[in-house]
């Protein structure tokens, strides 16, 4: 366990070496304070909410005799967390270069002679691409907190409002709301990055890996709205990405249920990782 948490530390420091990763972080601050600015200076708070709160959710509201909160700090982060999609992407280039490195490089032979097995090796660069995952998801949450305190101020520090939660709309705290949609943006991430990671040991390379995985990852509802007249499209893992409207009970392709979608997600996670860890254990790397 010992060998398994310093591989971590290493691989993780190393992920902090390159110029690009600091360049992600970079990013995500210069697009939340571009989307405070011009919400701040541009938008007004009737815009803001005839943007945000559609007539059926008005409606819900209504309903429950709950007033439509003010745009403050934790509307600033719920809309923020849509920024998720836009990490996704860096996380698949981090799962793609990880591995490539090694081979583009050559070092992946140095890093095959210490004591550490490969499977021990290739589960620490695994899990220090979901540890990325994890620190750029937490500074984008708290960055923009910090941003939209500036900016929006904050009328209440657990404000309760009116969601969706698949079963229709029902009153709950805005942290309950963050945390739901976060798990929900989670899923395609982890699945996407590991699909990543996989075609990137299958190939040795991060051109592939990055690309195919981004347009999985982007075109899944043109993908399988393509082949939807199908039987086999509902077997699609296109199909399945976007489980926040499945639970919502909008699936892309009709009649599709929450329990299969997961069942369907669980196979194809347990495909990728069975492929990209018995490719990496068996591969010669005398010749790399």
């Amino acid at each position: 366990m010992s060998n398994l948490s310093q591989l971590i530390k290493n691989e993780f420091i190393k992920l902090h070496h390159y110029k690009s990763t600091w360049v992600m972080y970079i990013i995500i601050a210069i697009l939340l304070i571009g989307v405070a600015v011009i919400t701040n200076f541009v938008a007004n708070q009737s815009m803001i909410i005839d943007a945000t709160f559609q007539s059926e959710l008005v409606q819900a509201y209504e309903s429950m005799g709950l007033e439509i909160p003010a745009y403050d700090m934790w509307a600033f982060v719920a809309d923020n967390i849509s920024l998720i999609s836009f990490i996704t992407i860096f996380i698949i280039v981090a799962a793609a270069k990880i591995i490539s490195n090694e081979y583009k490089w050559g070092t992946i032979k140095l890093l095959l002679i210490r004591p550490a097995g490969r499977g021990t090796v290739l589960t620490s660069k695994y899990i220090t691409v979901l540890l990325f995952a994890a620190v750029l998801i937490l500074y984008t949450i708290i960055l923009s907190m910090l941003i939209g305190l500036i900016f929006f101020g904050v009328d209440t520090w657990n404000p309760t409002i009116v969601d969706n939660m698949g079963s229709g709309y029902i009153e709950i705290s805005i942290i309950a709301s963050i945390g739901k949609n976060i798990l929900f943006s989670l899923v395609p991430l982890i699945i996407v990055a590991t699909l990543s990671f996989m075609i990137a040991i299958l190939f040795k390379g991060s051109a592939m890996a990055i690309a195919a995985s981004i347009v999985v990852f982007i075109a899944a509802p043109i993908i399988t709205m393509m082949v939807s007249q199908y039987e086999i499209a509902k077997y699609l893992l296109t199909a399945h990405l976007d489980l926040q409207s499945i639970f919502a009970g909008s699936p892309l392709i009709e009649g599709i249920s929450p329990g299969f979608s997961i069942a369907v997600l669980i196979v194809y996670y347990i495909i990728f990782m069975a492929i990209g860890w018995l490719t990496f254990k068996k591969r010669d790397v005398a010749g790399n």
